[in-house]
């Protein structure tokens, strides 16, 4: 070979190959954690506040049940009726009740627990104060209970619990200002997290389309450039084709697979200002996603059973929910990576819905699912049908959230079919149909859609664009 010939490339190692993957991989499970760590602290944060808050308000009714007393003796002194004594009573009772909340509340922090014990002795001391001048009163007369008032003895004993309240008052409200400073800060690093994992993510998918060019553009020029050559085997121009459909096809999946994951982090309880619902449904649609993936990935990446899929998303429930969830199979059907992920995703809301609210909450209840075939125009139209009974009554939901939009909207784009859902009182029913080709159906398996068209991710893209508006 001549100094100007050009070095034949090596073929890609399986490091290089399972990089892009593991980049992918990586970006998902960073962005979970990481929002997992920041909506942790945010509810830590609205915890505090929470409890300041409450803590005020017992100490505000502390004060207030000790007047209830003070005001109650007093009425008995001026009038002497024995009604007044029914709220002395009812603030003493209740006092006593409010110390033990704002030990309970104060645990952990040993600087309050001192106040409180200095609040506690003070409540003591006006309530004997309090009872010392009724027994005054009932032995030796009105008159001397009166004097015995007037030494102000009370409102000295009052001025203190005042001043000991206005203290934890005041420390409480440093911890409010400092736990709701931390709130904002941790909102403002939330959105910008947010902002950067987007970025990152769609950083990313250009590194990757930029590595898939510049390894096709060498490809092809190598096999340009030894078109003439006599050395130029079979084995390596297949090995060249198979590098480039092999890039193609990452690059067509890793697009594919960051649009599902934006489309459940945007769209999960989208408004809804219950932080551990958020995280433990994120959390579980994404790892409805990864068992999917874990198929795919056994399978080469070239097709996936619907009888796997179901177990997939569906084994993990306990042996009890399992035995009553009853699959009569059908005639064999497999599906394509985006396929399988979709309804992979309509599965796992299925089941996770029957576990919460429908027919598996009951010990009689059931679940039934069945895959048949029927001819429509001359093709094989399928038709998967879920179906519960024995359980709770059943009635449409009154907001449709992005679960149903997954079971319904998305489910049925991914198949190019149709899904419905029916509420009627002894069970829900989910059906979805869509055709399959006679000549896919010859070996069990449809097209792969690693060879689509590039712009379908765009397509799901958009789809997703016009769900988040629904």
């Amino acid at each position: 070979m001549t100094g100007g010939s050009q070095k034949p490339s090596e073929p890609q190692s399986w490091q290089q190959r399972l990089f892009p993957v593991a980049l992918v991989i990586g970006w998902t499970a960073i962005t979970a954690i990481m929002s997992l760590v920041f909506f942790s602290t945010l509810d830590d944060s609205r915890t505090r506040v929470t409890n300041t808050h409450d803590f005020l308000l017992t100490l505000e009714k502390l004060l207030s049940a000790a007047k209830d007393a003070e005001t109650g003796q007093r009425g008995y002194l001026i009038v002497q009726n024995e009604s007044y004594l029914a709220p002395y009573q009812r603030g003493l009772e209740t006092g006593q009740s409010l110390l033990k909340n704002l030990k309970a509340m104060q645990i952990n922090n040993a600087a309050q627990l001192v106040r409180i014990a200095t609040l506690e002795t003070l409540w003591n001391e006006k309530a004997e104060e309090l009872r010392r001048t009724l027994d005054i009163a009932r032995e030796k007369g009105i008159e001397v209970a009166r004097a015995t008032v007037a030494s102000d003895l009370g409102k000295s004993l009052m001025d203190k619990l005042r001043l000991v309240t206005s203290e934890m008052e005041a420390a409480e409200a440093l911890v409010r200002a400092a736990a709701i400073t931390v709130q904002k800060s941790e909102a403002e690093r939330l959105f910008l997290f947010t902002q950067l994992t987007t970025l990152s993510g769609f950083g990313a998918l250009l590194y990757l389309l930029a590595k898939a060019r510049r390894t096709a553009e060498a490809l092809e020029a190598e096999v340009s450039s030894r078109q003439s050559a006599e050395d130029l085997s079979r084995e390596r121009a297949e090995q060249a084709l198979r590098t480039r459909v092999m890039n193609r096809e990452l690059v067509h999946r890793t697009k594919n697979l960051i649009s599902v994951v934006q489309a459940i982090v945007r769209n999960q309880e989208k408004g809804s200002p219950d932080i551990d619902r958020y995280v433990e449904g994120l959390s579980n649609r994404l790892t409805s996603l990864g068992s999917t993936l874990d198929i795919l990935v056994r399978e080469n990446w070239h097709q996936v059973a619907l009888e796997d899929l179901i177990a997939g998303q569906l084994g993990h429930f306990s042996e009890d929910l399992v035995n009553r969830i009853i699959v009569t199979p059908g005639p064999q059907i497999n599906f394509t990576a985006s396929e399988a992920q979709m309804i992979g995703l309509a599965l796992h809301e299925l089941g996770t819905n029957a576990a919460k609210y429908g027919a598996l909450v009951t010990p009689s209840g059931r679940v039934e699912v069945s895959w048949v075939e029927d001819l429509l125009d001359g093709e094989p139209t399928f038709v998967l049908r879920w179906r519960e009974k024995n359980g709770p009554a059943v009635a449409p939901p009154a907001r449709r959230g992005f679960g149903r939009r997954i079971t319904e909207s998305l489910v049925a784009r991914a198949v190019n079919g149709h899904a419905a859902i029916e509420y009627p009182p002894d069970g829900l029913i989910w059906t979805l149909s869509f055709e399959r080709d006679r000549n896919s159906l010859a070996d069990g398996s449809p097209a792969d859609d690693s060879q689509a068209d590039d712009s379908q991710p765009k397509d799901i893209q958009a789809d997703l664009t016009q769900l988040e508006a629904v």
